[in-house]
């Protein structure tokens, strides 16, 4: 892992609409230290409450699935504990069974891990941010957390649309994931192909060769393998939402 980089969970919620699949966006406020006015998933940072939590993963080769998410086995519980907890927390969707204790079972099967991206290089905040999704039957979603302004479901070609209008501001990884699913025609196999994805910790990074071009590529965040050269630059800094040319 980058040194330093904070763990962080978010959740991609799908559900089934009218045209195909419908995935739930929210605008974090202007007042965000990170990532302000962006359109984003639920998701944040690990806070210890996670790394405390008593979490039971049901439903698949936990080693296997450390591996996949760059995580050693207590970490990777506290990722899923994260993905839970902010889900509850930001839209008020319950995606764990809470024991009378207070202990959680986390079916991974029905909230697997489907991306993995870390924030560039030379920012002022950077988050190591595992990508999951989740499946959500009707409109259960609703915002109830002070750090968002605005919620709702998006068809991922409307927002994709809108951003290139300029109306849907979001980071890279969120377009990234968005382009993602506009493959799937149902929500169920946004889950079943999510669970089966290879998983790579992404890191775009901005490299100048010897005649002093500079171009970004995207690097294996653990290994340092190039995974793509050139990469699209990046058009939003993640730290604070600004366009990446201002830098």
């Amino acid at each position: 892992m980058s040194a330093s980089v904070p763990s962080a969970s978010t959740v991609v919620l799908v559900r089934d609409g009218v045209d195909g699949v419908e995935t739930y966006l929210m605008r974090r406020v202007a007042t965000m230290a990170f990532a302000p006015r962006m359109h984003v998933f639920p998701g944040g940072r690990l806070d210890d409450v996670d790394r405390a939590a008593r979490v039971t993963l049901i439903g698949a080769d936990l080693d296997e699935l450390a591996r996949r998410a760059s995580a050693d086995p207590d970490e990777l519980h506290a990722l899923y504990s994260c993905a839970v907890r902010e889900t509850r927390e930001e839209v008020g969707i319950e995606l764990a069974t809470v024991n009378c204790d207070g202990g959680m079972q986390i079916d991974v099967e029905a909230l697997p891990l489907i991306d993995h991206w870390v924030t560039p290089d030379g920012e002022s905040r950077r988050y190591d941010v595992r990508f999951f999704a989740a499946m959500v039957v009707g409109d259960d979603a609703r915002l109830t957390t002070t750090e968002a302004d605005d919620g709702g479901w998006w068809d991922p070609k409307e927002a994709l649309l809108a951003l290139a209008a300029g109306r849907l501001p979001m980071l890279p990884p969120t377009e990234s994931v968005l382009r993602w699913l506009d493959g799937f025609d149902r929500a169920a196999e946004v889950v079943r192909a999510g669970a089966v994805r290879p998983i790579i910790p992404l890191l775009p990074t901005r490299v100048t060769d010897d005649a002093g071009v500079t171009r970004w590529i995207l690097v294996n965040d653990r290994t340092r393998e190039v995974v793509r050269d050139p990469h699209v630059a990046p058009h939003t800094r993640e730290s604070d939402g600004l366009p990446m040319e201002s830098t």
